[in-house]
C-alpha cells in the first residue's frame, strides 16, 4: 500500500457538506432540535421490532456463518465503531436488497433474496461495509446527524410541508448513500468491489465488470448534463462516478457530487437552501430593474411590492449575502443561469415581461430597458421568444416595436440614478 493510500484509509469518514449545512439550520432552532434529540425509543417500540424481525427472518448465527461476522468485526475496526452486529435472512424474498436496523449499539442487517450466493467475499464486505456506514453516520458527533435525519424526514413526511422540505430530505437521503457508499470504499480499500456489489444487486448477474461499468456511467454523464431524480438512492451509475471521484482523490470532489446529486438551478424543485437564495436573487433582480430613476413610477414600485412587501428601491443592488463577481451582480446572475433549467429562465423572463408592461404611462421605455438587463444576462433569445409569444408579435412587427423602444431608451437622459451602469 501506498503512503497517500494509507493516509486516505487511516482519514476519519466525514459527513458531506450537506448534512453538516442542515445539521446547523436545524440545530439553530433549539426547540425543536432539544424535542428530538431527547425522544427515545420505547423499550415497548424495540421489543415490538424484535418480535417482528424474528417472524419475518431467519437468524444467521455466528456458528454457521462465521466467515460473514469476521468480515463485520473487520469492518467495525476499519470504521471504528462498536456494534454488536447481527444478520438476517428474509423470508420468501426474492428482491435482492440489504437493510439496517439500528437500536442504541445494536446494529440489525437483514440481506433479502440470495445475496449470500451471489457476492464474492469482497462484494460482501462492500455490502456490510455501507451498511455499517449507516451505523457511524448515527454515531458520529454525539448523534447530531442521526437527530437531524428523523427531523428532516418527519417534516419531509408532514402533509402540510412545503414542496422545499420534501427536496431537502431526498438530498439529505441520496447524499447519505453517497457517505456510506465512501464507508465500503474505505473498509474495502478500494472501490472496483463496491462497484460490482451496486451492478450485481441492481442486475442479478452472476459475473460483472466494474471498469466496463464505470467507463459506461461516463458515458451517461458526458451525454446528458442532469442530476439524479431518484428520491433515497442514487442511480448506480451515479454512484459508481462518486465512488471513482473519491478513489482518485478529486480535488473537486463535492463539488462534482453537488452536480450529481443537486444538478441545474431548477425554480421548480428548490431546497430550503435553495429557495432562500433564489428569493434574494428575485429580490436583487428586481433592484436591478428598478435601478433607473424613471422605472420608479408608482405602477412599478407597487407591482415590485406584490412580490415584496418589504420592497424598497436600492440604487446599488445588494448581493451582500451571495457570492458575486461584481458589483452590479450581473456577472454573478450570468454564471448561474448557465447552470440552470428552462423554467428557470422563463421564470426570470416572465419578471422582465411583467415590469416591461405593469406602467402604460412608460410607453416602450421599460421594454427596452428589459431587453438590456436579458442582454446582459444571455436570456435575450428566451425573451424574446416570450415576448413574442405574449404579445402575439410577428418576428417583423416585433422588430419593429424593438427598434423603437431602443430609440427612445437612447433618447432618455442617462446618469447613474437612471442607468444600471455606473461610471467608473
Amino acid at each position: 500500500m501506498t503512503e497517500d493510500l494509507a493516509m486516505d484509509q487511516n482519514a476519519i469518514l466525514e459527513p458531506l457538506a450537506y448534512h453538516k449545512k442542515l445539521r446547523d439550520h436545524l440545530k439553530s432552532r433549539k426547540k425543536t432540535w432539544q424535542w428530538f434529540k431527547d425522544e427515545k425509543v420505547k423499550t415497548q417500540q424495540v421489543e415490538s421490532f424484535k418480535k417482528d424481525l424474528l417472524k419475518n427472518t431467519y437468524r444467521l448465527d455466528q456458528d454457521s456463518h462465521s466467515s460473514l461476522y469476521n468480515i463485520a468485526k473487520e469492518i467495525c475496526n476499519v470504521l471504528n465503531i462498536d456494534a454488536q452486529v447481527i444478520f438476517y435472512q428474509e423470508n420468501n424474498s426474492i428482491q435482492l436488497n440489504a437493510s439496517i436496523s439500528i437500536l442504541e449499539k445494536e446494529a440489525h442487517i437483514v440481506f433479502s433474496g440470495n445475496i449470500l450466493q451471489l457476492l464474492d467475499d469482497r462484494q460482501l464486505k462492500a455490502l456490510v461495509a455501507h451498511e455499517l456506514s449507516h451505523y457511524l453516520f448515527f454515531k458520529i458527533e454525539d448523534g447530531d446527524f442521526e437527530v437531524t435525519q428523523r427531523i428532516v424526514l418527519a417534516l419531509a413526511n408532514d402533509s402540510r410541508s412545503e414542496d422545499s422540505i420534501i427536496e431537502t430530505a431526498r438530498i439529505f437521503q441520496l447524499y447519505l448513500e453517497l457517505f456510506c457508499d465512501a464507508g465500503a470504499f474505505k473498509a474495502c480499500r478500494e472501490h472496483y468491489s463496491v462497484i460490482q456489489m451496486l451492478i450485481k444487486l441492481n442486475t442479478g448477474l452472476t459475473e460483472v465488470n466494474a471498469q466496463s461499468y464505470l467507463d459506461q456511467a461516463k458515458e451517461i454523464i458526458s451525454q446528458e448534463e442532469e442530476s439524479t431524480n431518484q428520491t433515497t438512492h442514487p442511480e448506480s451509475y451515479i454512484r459508481s462516478i462518486a465512488l471513482d471521484l473519491k478513489a482518485r482523490k478529486e480535488k473537486d470532489y463535492e463539488e462534482k457530487l453537488h452536480q450529481l446529486i443537486e444538478g441545474k438551478w431548477d425554480i421548480n424543485s428548490l431546497d430550503i437552501f435553495e429557495q432562500e437564495a433564489t428569493r434574494k436573487l428575485t429580490l436583487n433582480f428586481i433592484q436591478l430593474i428598478l435601478k433607473p430613476q424613471w422605472m420608479n413610477s408608482a405602477a412599478v414600485t407597487n407591482h415590485a411590492q406584490q412580490y415584496f412587501s418589504e420592497f424598497k428601491r436600492s440604487v446599488e443592488v445588494d448581493i451582500s449575502t451571495l457570492s458575486y463577481r461584481d458589483k452590479h451582480g450581473i456577472n454573478f446572475l450570468s454564471e448561474k443561469l448557465k447552470h440552470t433549467t428552462p423554467s428557470t429562465k422563463s421564470f426570470l423572463c416572465y419578471v422582465l415581461l411583467d415590469f416591461s408592461r405593469i406602467d402604460s404611462a412608460l410607453e416602450k421605455l421599460p421594454l427596452a430597458h428589459t431587453l438590456e438587463i436579458a442582454e446582459l444576462l444571455e436570456l435575450r433569445e428566451d425573451y424574446e421568444r416570450i415576448l413574442r409569444k405574449e404579445l402575439k408579435l410577428t418576428i417583423r412587427d416585433f422588430k419593429k416595436l424593438q427598434e423603437e423602444a431602443m430609440a427612445d431608451l437612447s433618447n432618455v437622459t442617462e446618469n447613474q440614478e437612471n442607468s444600471m451602469y455606473d461610471d467608473e
